[in-house]
């Protein structure tokens, strides 16, 4: 038996790269970048450089699964953002 741990096989799978998103919701990437910065869409959780942008999966499953109610639900979030 061996001293290191494991990781779990489904350990990364809770992120999504814009790729991802664009592709589940056939929007282009400009289109997504536009919904963020009118916070009409979740904001990334994790930015690591230019080139490294992740979402959490349930962030944006919660926005597939009721785009509008997602919008009124934050929409407090998105008027302390543009003040």
């Amino acid at each position: 038996m061996s001293d290191h741990q494991q990781t779990p096989v489904n350990q990364g799978q809770d992120l999504f790269t814009q790729t991802d998103i664009t592709t589940r919701c056939r929007f282009s990437k400009s289109h997504l970048y536009n919904l963020i910065a009118r916070g009409q869409f979740p904001q990334p959780a994790l930015r690591q450089g230019p080139r490294f942008t992740r979402w959490k999966s349930s962030d944006v499953h919660a926005w597939i699964a009721d785009p509008q109610g997602w919008i009124n639900a934050h929409a407090s979030d998105a008027q302390e953002v543009t003040a």
